[in-house]
């Protein structure tokens, strides 16, 4: 009886588990490995709890996950862009940051939608069960959204960047321009009157240029999905929930409509991926330290002038015996006389030597993945800023005194002997990079239990559920401007009156005074 007993119960968990999977399809355009790094955690962690996630992105999975799915592989349907970028190149995209995001990060990969590969999908989607949700990037391809219509599914959003104003303003989320920096901004606060004119000025235009460059978007949505599709405005104005990649203990404090989840960190899984066994030995044998350098998966060190380079060498050769790791895509470019302290590699995995009990030093510039992993870790860092959100990243870290700022057109032997001696000798430094590390780890629940908590709460409550009434108000009521106009209105019009009813009065005393004299005299 009692096995009986025990059959029965096993039977019901298994029903309260497949009643509580849900279908999610996981869409990720963009073959930069680095976003893929924060949005393959979270739907590799929504399989891992239980729901069926089908994945459309370049990077199938190697080692195959239960209920995940890699349904369409892009993979080689784009050019690669890991060590695709000069740093000169990089210097130049940031002049045109918000096209450069519109087109090639929006309207080049919407064109993906009319693939074969995708087309077939699209044309016969899973039906049994259909899809729960539908989480993409969003990072200028809002045409993505369409899937969500097509399926007939609430779309939840992944920012592997700061979000930008243009996503609060669908999202009907508040920001303040008087204190908070946009991310077209550079600064890490606001300090001057002419820093808040300038805030305002240039996170309007760049949401004004960027709705101007994504208004095609529409019609190569709608030539691949349909023609009864609505417009990509109407689409973002429709989205369910965003997981923005930031924390307040590092960004700063803002509001937050409750759809704008913050998960800064979530690509950090604290597991370790191996070492080669020549760099373990190297690294734990580093007594004295290690500088760590990187330039991120997109920009190339060794692309820098060959005097910078030299110089660099000559910095690194001075701090020996602490040691120096650099990762370069292609060391046949580096100019001959590495010192015998430095090490380069193609390839290093990150978080296993930010996370090594040797590492002192990370130099880096600024990438938003990197500068979380650094604050996570508590790694005092020196960054050199070349395009896109780095300034900004790297300006928090110096206003936050856990990390120096090297600009790309002083560096040199000299500069750099500089940062690194603040750094290595200057206990300040990693004093405030371990409270930062301990006030980024200090939250409720990590950052994926975060996001797939809210991911479950959208299904089961509804697209709606955490919509923020501003999403649907023109922007003229959501800033109050007919109120305002109203009581300007009625403030003059009441001046009016006044000024009217003393004239008057004063006019009426006048004739008064003057008729009294009269009738006196007759």
């Amino acid at each position: 009886m009692k096995r009986l007993e025990i059959v029965f119960l096993l039977l019901m968990a298994v029903l309260v588990c497949v009643n509580d999977a849900y279908r999610i399809l996981c869409v990720f355009p963009y073959n930069g490995k680095s976003h893929f790094r924060m949005s393959g955690v979270l739907c590799k962690g929504l399989a891992k709890k239980g729901h069926k996630v089908d994945m459309i992105s370049h990077f199938p999975t190697k080692i195959p996950i239960a209920n995940y799915s890699d349904i369409v592989d892009l993979n080689g349907t784009r050019k690669d862009v890991v060590n695709r970028f000069s740093v000169q190149y990089g210097r130049t995209l940031h002049a045109f940051i918000t096209y450069y995001i519109a087109t090639r990060f929006g309207g080049d990969l919407c064109h993906l939608l009319g693939h074969e590969r995708m087309q077939n999908f699209i044309k016969n989607p899973p039906k049994d069960p259909p899809y729960d949700l539908v989480i993409t990037e969003y990072f200028g391809a809002s045409c993505y959204l369409g899937l969500g219509a097509v399926l007939n599914a609430p779309v939840a959003i992944v920012l592997t960047s700061l979000e930008t104003s243009y996503v609060d303003s669908f999202m009907g989320n508040p920001f303040n321009f008087a204190f908070f920096p946009g991310t077209s901004l550079d600064n890490a606060v606001l300090n001057t009157f002419f820093d808040r004119v300038w805030n305002l000025v240039v996170n309007y235009k760049d949401a004004l240029l960027f709705y101007r460059y994504t208004s095609d978007q529409t019609n190569v949505m709608r030539k691949h999905l349909g023609w009864d599709l609505p417009d990509v405005r109407q689409l973002e104005r429709n989205v369910t929930l965003a997981l923005v990649s930031s924390h307040y203990s590092f960004h700063g404090i803002r509001s937050f409509a409750p759809a704008m989840i913050e998960v800064g960190g979530l690509h950090i899984q604290d597991k370790e991926i191996p070492l080669s066994r020549g760099l373990k030995n190297w690294l734990d044998e580093a007594d004295h330290g290690l500088v760590y350098f990187t330039m991120g998966s997109l920009l190339n060190i060794e692309s820098l002038p060959r005097d910078t380079l030299l110089g660099l060498y000559a910095s690194f050769g001075k701090i020996s015996p602490i040691r120096v790791l650099m990762r370069i895509a292609n060391a046949t470019k580096l100019p001959p006389g590495l010192p015998d302290n430095v090490v380069v590699s193609s390839w290093i995995p990150q978080i296993s030597v930010l996370k090594h009990k040797n590492t002192r030093v990370f130099i880096t510039h600024g990438g938003l993945m990197g500068t979380e992993e650094a604050v996570y870790y508590g790694i005092p860092t020196i960054g050199i800023p070349v395009c896109f959100d780095q300034m900004r990243n790297v300006n928090i870290m110096v206003h936050k005194k856990m990390g120096v700022l090297l600009r790309l057109e002083d560096l040199s032997e000299r500069s750099m002997d500089t940062a690194l001696h603040a750094i290595l000798h200057d206990p300040k430094y990693r004093e405030a990079a371990r409270k930062m590390s301990q006030l980024f780890r200090d939250r409720p629940m990590n950052s994926l239990d975060t996001a797939i908590y809210w991911t479950e709460y959208v299904i089961r409550n509804g697209p709606d559920s955490l919509k923020s009434p501003a999403v649907d108000m023109p922007w003229w009521k959501l800033h109050l401007i007919d109120v305002f106009v109203f009581l300007i209105a009625s403030f003059v019009l009441a001046l009016y009156f006044l000024f009217v009813a003393v004239k008057f009065t004063l006019k009426n005393l006048y004739t008064l005074k003057n008729k009294r004299p009269k009738e006196k005299s007759n």
